[in-house]
């Protein structure tokens, strides 16, 4: 809880440039990402389903886990979806070294760099831990640091019914990021449901952009 309300004061104190918690509420968009990929046998039926339904996706990739599957990177890439950082191994950032949080962001955006050809302007730190060394880091090296408004859950792998019956009750808003993870497939058994019913509903889904 107490993590929450930090989250929910930095988002209103820190400008968007810096610190990226939700977009504009004008536009019926949602920004669907997903953390710890790729991951071959996950990302890549994910990518289908996106495709299948003309929405786009940002993933908050793994450094360690990207160098594994360079070919699944450059579809993620082809496919118009967004690439951004999730550090290079996923530590806990709240016990490991200034130093050591920074390798992690600049090792993983040139891993990021040699597939997109640009430098990466988002990052997500591993389970949501910010702190103002990382994001003054962040600042110098033109990068935003992005959080979600709306968190699927899905790491405590409930079943697919539940998340589903969950958004349903507790229905999205415009400008969202939404955090799922494609380190397995219950998120595609989610958005299966998901993405044709926010569509029906107005929604669009399209990548994550920084604002430096």
């Amino acid at each position: 809880m107490i993590q929450q309300v930090k989250i929910f004061i930095r988002s209103y104190l820190i400008p968007d440039s810096l610190f990226l918690y939700a977009k504009t509420r004008r536009e019926k968009v949602l920004y669907l990402t997903f953390d710890d990929g790729p991951v071959s046998g996950i990302t890549d039926p994910l990518l289908n389903l996106l495709k299948e339904h003309n929405a786009k996706a940002t993933f908050f990739i793994i450094g360690a886990n990207a160098e594994q599957a360079p070919l699944l990177m450059s579809r993620i890439d082809s496919e118009g979806h967004g690439i951004a950082n999730h550090s290079y191994s996923h530590p806990n950032f709240n016990k490991i070294s200034d130093e050591n949080q920074q390798e992690e962001v600049t090792k993983t955006n040139r891993i990021i760099s040699q597939t997109t050809n640009q430098p990466c302007q988002l990052f997500r730190a591993p389970q949501g831990r910010w702190n103002l060394k990382l994001l003054y880091f962040l600042w110098k090296e033109k990068i935003t640091a992005a959080h979600w408004s709306r968190d699927s859950l899905d790491f405590k792998k409930e079943s697919a019914e539940v998340v589903v019956n969950r958004f349903k009750q507790q229905p999205v808003n415009a400008g969202d990021i939404i955090l799922f993870h494609d380190d397995n497939d219950l998120c595609i058994q989610i958005l299966r449901q998901l993405i044709p019913l926010w569509q029906s509903q107005g929604y669009t889904m399209e990548k994550l952009v920084g604002k430096n």
